[in-house]
């Protein structure tokens, strides 16, 4: 951006000479999508110099643009403005101009936001495949919406453009043509809105050939197998996928039987386990007193479709990308479809003292989630189409990176919950998630199980949660206590920073990289980036960090900065929850999440919560964003387990705990519009304790609350907040 590099110089020469930065009106964040009279929010540094906004829209096709409007500026302090779109716009891609003695800047809102792009085989995508782009702003216009793909190696740059098969504001889906020939073609994105103005780079994409795994069939009765529902299959399964590794890859196939199994089953690399249909096909464990740790695992290319799995007790029951529990780093290419789980470590008529003395043993082995139904770690994950109960937890992704998860039913049993840990590039959809046990529960998104990497660009859409009545029961959440550095830090140039109060010993990945380094107090406050390495001075005292990108404004010697681990992205959209916990939430660390167009039903509701968990944690850009409560009268499912029964909430806290964070605001730029909450539900803005404001630059606008005790509670540890166009139907008697 124009303006940036102009500051960049001697703001940097500023810092070098005197520790003394000048001022220099910049811009961090503004939220969308936004329609016309609607709020725009701008966070950034020295706004209360802007003494002039200009508002105009982007045609959609050839044509002068229409003249700006000056807009009214609401509300105005340093690191915020506030102003609404012209009521007499119609929707599409709006100009707004900043002016102040620096100069003009420029933003346009609904432009297309790429938060990321996966394709069928992960980062790349193959002739005949599928394309998606995650972010805001992706499809507005269907008919006018396209992606293309710019060869750079043809002739005049030849331009491939694609219409999207499906999609709307937050993700798009495109079909690769079948002819596309192989190699690295350029990104072109539009929305529908604004014309060809108005398209932006999304990045690049490799087209590449599917990896061809060897067709040989090895069918397991040639190798001793028999599916009577008697014999064991132990020694023959194990011939079987022996035979096929050795011929470097094929199918291990089970032909219409009950095929009973002792062992473990190691499926090898290049090699799929295929029954010829799941219910034609089941692989049965009886009830072993001391069970393998997994029932079927591998470590990495491999595949297990069409088959049903019973077993009693048990471990783990299907495990990939781990070798010696832990995670392979080169595991990819794994596949789970079509399998039908059925594992009850509590199957019979077993008496209260021999279930309570499972319980214990596999409380002893599996503490806080009992064995893990599906296990995995690795690139390009696919778990689709599955029917999946077992005695713990019904999924783990560790590690994990560009996978799939859609159109499963996942059941959580006793104690157990699903979890993405450390993951990128996540797309789970159109699964139902219920618990299999009164004491089963939900789970969600986090950086648990000593991992250091983040957990950012998750799609969770177009799912169902339903039934979880144990622990939290929290359908989906972000968790993750813990960070890496509170402290003093200044600019050593735009992209590294220098440290002081290093803490000793450092913790277990020294180099920090791909952590969330932001701003939370004094120059240069609101700001964020990612960790790419760090280095420690040759006495001991400094740690540098170098960022992945240039921060607008340098820091000095009044900058505190917050390093933790990453929860960036999610995008929470399109789900129905009923009878859970809190139904979607930010908890912690969080940074441009969306939670959208939702239902809830008997639920404790939606939040956006940062807060003091066992180091400071913020949440800022969060959007709540047309979510529906239909009935909010709830037991034991808000944000407290300690409240018996209550309203459900639309809610934005802050919870602050220890005088190292009491100057902190843990919970910034958040909007909260287009909400309705029928019955007995409310809209909360608070902050814990109050006394010093530790939410800042909230919008409340176009909500619609019902009959409710409460309607809007606003507490006075919330500033620069600003309510519009609220509608509060009817408020009850307390």
């Amino acid at each position: 951006m124009w303006w940036v590099l102009r500051r960049a110089l001697p703001l940097l020469v500023a810092i070098l000479a005197c520790n003394e930065v000048a001022a220099a009106t910049a811009i961090f964040w503004f939220n969308d999508p936004v329609g016309p009279d609607q709020t725009v929010l701008v966070t950034g540094a020295d706004l209360d110099q802007v003494s002039k906004v200009t508002v105009g829209r982007i045609p959609d096709s050839g044509g002068s643009p229409p003249e700006n409007k000056t807009v009214e500026i609401l509300q105005q302090d340093a690191q915020s403005l506030k102003v609404v779109v012209p009521a007499e716009f119609a929707p599409g891609i709006f100009a707004l101009e900043l002016s102040s003695p620096d100069g003009r800047i420029g933003i346009r809102a609904n432009l297309p936001t790429v938060y990321w792009i996966q394709g069928d085989l992960g980062t790349a995508a193959s002739p005949g495949g599928w394309l998606r782009a995650f972010g805001r702003n992706i499809l507005r216009s269907r008919d006018r919406a396209r992606l293309d793909l710019i060869d750079d190696r043809s002739p005049g740059n030849t331009v491939i453009s694609l219409r999207p098969s499906d999609g709307d504001l937050w993700q798009s889906h495109v079909a690769i043509p079948s002819d596309l020939a192989p190699g690295r073609y350029r990104l072109r994105l539009s929305n529908g809105d604004g014309g060809d103005s108005a398209t932006i780079d999304a990045g690049t994409l490799e087209i590449q050939p599917r990896r061809a795994f060897t067709a040989t069939s090895f069918d397991i009765r040639a190798y001793g197998g028999n599916g009577d529902g008697r014999s064991d299959n132990t020694m023959a399964m194990g011939r079987a996928l022996a035979a096929a590794a050795q011929a470097g890859g094929g199918t291990v196939y089970l032909p219409r039987g009950r095929y009973l199994v002792r062992g473990a089953i190691d499926v090898p690399p290049n090699v799929t386990l295929k029954g010829e249909a799941t219910h034609l096909v089941n692989l049965a464990w009886p009830d072993l007193a001391d069970p393998p740790e997994a029932l079927i695992s591998g470590t990495t290319h491999f595949a297990i479709e069409d088959l049903t799995i019973y077993a009693s007790n048990h471990r783990h029951v299907i495990v990939g990308g781990f070798s010696g529990g832990k995670a392979v780093q080169e595991a990819a290419d794994i596949a789970i479809r079509r399998v039908r789980i059925r594992a009850s470590a509590y199957r019979g008529l077993m008496d209260p003292e021999a279930t309570y003395r499972r319980m214990q043993d596999i409380e002893r082995q599996f503490p806080s989630t009992g064995p893990h139904t599906i296990r995995l770690s690795g690139r390009r994950l696919t778990v689709t189409d599955n029917d999946v109960l077992g005695s713990g937890s019904a999924l783990l992704l560790l590690d994990a990176s560009d996978a799939v998860i859609a159109s499963n039913i996942i059941a959580n049993g006793r104690y157990g919950w699903y979890s993405i840990t450390g993951s990128n590039r996540v797309i789970f959809e159109n699964n139902t998630v219920r618990a299999a046990d009164l004491q089963g529960t939900g789970g969600g998104i986090n950086t648990l199980f000593s991992t250091l990497n983040g957990s950012e660009n998750v799609f969770i859409g177009r799912n169902r949660f339903e039934g979880l009545y144990g622990a939290d029961r929290e359908a989906v959440t972000a968790d993750g206590p813990g960070g890496l550095y509170l402290g003093p830090a200044r600019s050593i140039d735009p992209q590294q920073l220098s440290l002081q109060n290093i803490p000793v010993p450092m913790p277990a990945r020294p180099d920090w990289a791909g952590a969330a380094v932001m701003v939370v107090g004094g120059h240069g406050v609101g700001q964020t980036a990612r960790v790419v390495g760090t280095a420690r001075s040759a006495d001991a005292t400094e740690r540098r960090l170098r960022l992945d990108r240039p921060l607008q404004v340098p820091l000095d010697q009044t900058s505190i900065v917050d390093v933790t681990l990453a929860r960036e992205n999610f995008l929470i959209v399109g789900n129905r929850f009923e009878d859970c916990g809190v139904a979607a939430q930010s908890y912690g660390t969080g940074l441009n999440h969306v939670i959208a167009d939702n239902i809830s039903i008997r639920t404790g509701g939606f939040f956006a919560i940062g807060l003091v968990y066992s180091h400071v944690q913020p949440g800022w850009q969060i959007q709540l964003l047309d979510n529906h409560i239909v009935e909010g009268n709830i037991y034991r499912a808000g944000t407290s387990r300690a409240v018996l029964s209550e309203e459900s909430a639309i809610g934005v806290h802050a919870y602050r705990i220890g005088a190292a964070s009491s100057e902190t605001v843990l919970t910034r730029a958040v909007i909260v519009r287009g909400n309705r909450l029928d019955e007995d539900a409310h809209l909360e803005i608070k902050s814990a304790p109050s006394i010093h404001p530790a939410v800042r630059d909230v919008v409340i606008e176009d909500n619609v609350v019902g009959a409710s005790r409460i309607g809007i509670y606003i507490d006075r540890g919330v500033t620069a907040i600003l309510q519009r166009n609220n509608l509060i139907e009817r408020r009850i008697g307390k």
